[in-house]
């Protein structure tokens, strides 16, 4: 038995061979035109999967980014207090030194305590430093200033840990927190407390107690704060270190979705003059065959 193909089975083959060869050329052309090989889903399922995580974790990383400068500007302004409340503790000793001397007169003594409270009225205003509008040494109670005077001292009113609202912790990266301040009750009021203990008994001519015990107790209180500012200034490291390994990521993901997305000219324009010939070729092919369907029905 011999099989005769229609003149309508060739037709509607070549409108197939057209329709495919139109489709190629038409994407070849939308590649050039938008510069991006990805145009719609169907294009590269996987590497529209893969340029969407990129994208998405490019997000996150501009986020992190914008956490760690407000995470880096809070520390700063934090080291930066504590700098001045060391050069107010080495006055502090200072003062200390002198009023322990036994050839200090009360008159002095009294200048020399009017001196050290003037140092107290300075640590209670560092306690209530800012950064823009959060006090930095009130834990997690940013809107009030921490330190409130008392007379001639100052009370702590801030987080704490006993509250369970000392610490502040920020999301630095992917399962990555860092605590990013140090709460006033640690620095400020045992400081206070020293410096006041020392202006009594400097103003109370107790040398003795001023050179064996206040002096002592103004030491403790200027390693603690250099404790605290080492360990502050490490976390500006660390910020500084992940910022730079997040900027290395971040160009190493853009490039991978550039990669993914972005259009290859050459190559693209190879693939459009490709497909433009076999377009070309498909539609002579069509009308070759409608021109030999029209001489099988006039025979």
């Amino acid at each position: 038995m011999t099989f005769r193909i229609s003149s309508t089975q060739i037709v509607d083959g070549s409108l197939i061979g057209i329709s495919a060869a139109y489709s190629r050329f038409t994407d070849a052309q939308e590649k050039i035109n938008s510069g991006k090989q990805l145009n719609k889903p169907s294009d590269n399922p996987s590497g529209l999967a893969q340029s969407l995580d990129f994208t998405e974790q490019l997000s996150e990383l501009g986020q992190f980014g914008k956490t760690l400068d407000q995470a880096r500007g809070f520390i700063a302004t934090s080291e930066s207090s504590l700098d001045s409340v060391n050069s107010l503790l080495r006055q502090a000793r200072t003062f200390a030194v002198q009023g322990a001397s036994t050839s200090t007169n009360d008159t002095a003594r009294q200048a020399i305590a009017g001196q050290i409270q003037d140092i107290i009225n300075q640590l209670g205003s560092l306690g209530n430093a800012s950064y823009g509008s959060r006090y930095v040494f009130g834990g997690q109670r940013t809107t009030t200033p921490p330190l409130v005077a008392n007379g001639t001292g100052f009370n702590y009113t801030g987080g704490t840990t006993a509250t369970g609202d000392a610490d502040l912790n920020l999301d630095i990266g992917r399962g990555e927190t860092l605590t990013t301040n140090v709460t006033g009750d640690r620095v400020f009021t045992p400081a206070i407390a020293a410096l006041a203990k020392l202006r009594d008994d400097v103003a109370n001519g107790q040398d003795l107690t001023v050179s064996q015990q206040d002096i002592t107790a103004v030491d403790d209180q200027l390693n603690t704060v250099v404790g605290i500012r080492a360990d502050l200034g490490s976390k500006i490291n660390r910020i500084d270190s992940t910022k730079q390994r997040n900027e290395l990521i971040k160009v190493n993901f853009t490039k991978l979705v550039s990669d993914i997305q972005d259009t290859d000219i050459p190559k693209a324009v190879i693939e459009l003059q490709t497909s433009q010939t076999a377009y070309q070729a498909a539609l002579q092919s069509t009308v070759r065959a409608f021109q030999t369907s029209l001489l099988d029905f006039l025979k």
